[in-house]
């Protein structure tokens, strides 16, 4: 009768191998759907971000700036100085209007 419950030990241990594979494996599966779920989470709020920060630099003004800095045009060839701006910035002029 002993030898029913040693009949197989490498069954056991394959067994219990398997459940604890199954167990890692769902696990896993949880970490990744929840990493998965903050990134996009991170996703949007770095977009969120990206509104605020191009909104306050329309504000401040110095959108025309950044963009003359990467384009090269000078934003003194595209606008008036009389049109009422108090100040004009560009990367490498200021300009006060009358």
């Amino acid at each position: 009768m002993e030898a029913q419950g040693h009949e197989d030990p490498g069954g056991a241990l394959r067994e219990l191998a398997e459940n604890l594979f199954q167990e890692l494996q769902e696990h896993f599966q949880a970490l990744t759907a929840t990493l998965n779920l903050r990134m996009g989470e991170m996703g949007n709020r770095l977009q969120d971000l990206q509104r605020n920060v191009n909104a306050l630099m329309v504000q401040a003004g110095i959108n025309n700036a950044i963009k003359e800095q990467m384009t090269g045009v000078s934003s003194l060839d595209t606008c008036d100085p009389g049109d009422g701006m108090s100040m004009l910035i560009d990367a490498k002029h200021t300009v006060h209007s009358p």
